[in-house]
This record gives structure tokens, sequence and C-alpha cells, in this order.
């Protein structure tokens, strides 16, 4: 019995340090920026869809205009929400529901808080047809579509290795 006893112990103290190291090993920096990079521009996108779209008289839906965005970052945007998830769930793992909600809690107010000051100097002053013509021109063009111009660059290319990776 004592055997059992301390063989579960040393087990669930293997796993414990385990989900340690590997949580250690996700958070990255970098990999902290690359997804609330990605994730702010998604919602910039969904945003100028929801407040642009008509009037502009432009016939796709709001949802229809980001999935055309994410298809055209699809690899980096997917790299992003798997980080975002695998955070959450070493989260989940460490600490429950209460850790899981604060790291979706944390990136969440990051991503509105970055998109909000986009959304705000696009669209958010002067004539609102016009403001609108030149956010979904500026979109439709691709200046929010991962470029090797893009500062970011390399660390969205470091979140993408490791999407690859993981």
């Amino acid at each position: 019995m004592k055997k059992t006893f301390l063989a579960v112990m040393l087990i669930s103290l293997l796993l414990s340090e385990a989900r340690a190291q590997e949580s250690a090993d996700l958070e990255s920096e970098s990999r902290n920026v690359a997804s609330a990079f990605m994730g702010a521009a998604n919602l910039v996108v969904g945003r100028i869809g929801i407040e642009c779209l008509g009037v502009l008289g432009r016939l796709e839906t709001p949802r229809e205009y980001v999935h055309i965005w994410q298809e055209r970052n699809a690899k980096y945007y997917d790299a992003s929400t798997k980080y975002v998830a695998k955070k959450m769930e070493a989260a989940f793992a460490s600490g429950g529901n209460v850790a899981r909600d604060a790291v979706l809690k944390e990136y969440s107010t990051i991503v509105r808080k970055e998109a909000e000051g986009t959304i705000v100097d696009w669209i958010g002053r002067g004539n609102k047809k016009d403001s609108c013509q030149r956010a979904v021109m500026l979109i439709d063009r691709g200046i929010l579509d991962v470029n090797p111009e893009m500062p970011i660059y390399q660390d969205l290319q470091s979140l993408l290795n490791w999407s690859v990776m993981n």
C-alpha cells in the first residue's frame, strides 16, 4: 500500500513538473505579441466590416469580409488561435477555470485595446463615408495582411514555426 501511494505521489509530482515545464516552454513574449497582433487585426477587419460595408453599399456581409481576410492570412491566423488555445489549456491544467479565464481576459483586453485604437484612427473622425472608404481600401489592399515588410514579421514567423512544431 505504501509503495502504491509513493508511486502515485511520484507520478503526480512528475506530471505537475512536466506541466510547469510545458507552460514555461509555451509562453513567449514574441508569440504573445504576434498572437495579439493577429487578434487585433482580425477584430479591426470585423469592425470595419460591421461599420462600413453597408455605408459603402458593399454586398458581402461583415462575416464574409473577415473570413476573406482570415483566408489570406490563414497560416498566421491559425497559428495565433492555436497558441492562445494552448495557453488556455495550460492555464486550465495548472489552475482550472479561473486561470484559463484569466489568460483569455488578458489576451482579450490587449487585443481590444489595440484594435479600438486603430478603429478610432481609421473611422472615428471626420466624414463616415470617406473614412470607411479609406479603411476598406486599406484592408482590401492588404495593409493588415502579413508580409515580410512588417516590423512584426519575425515574431509572426516565430509563431508560425512554433505552430508547425506543436
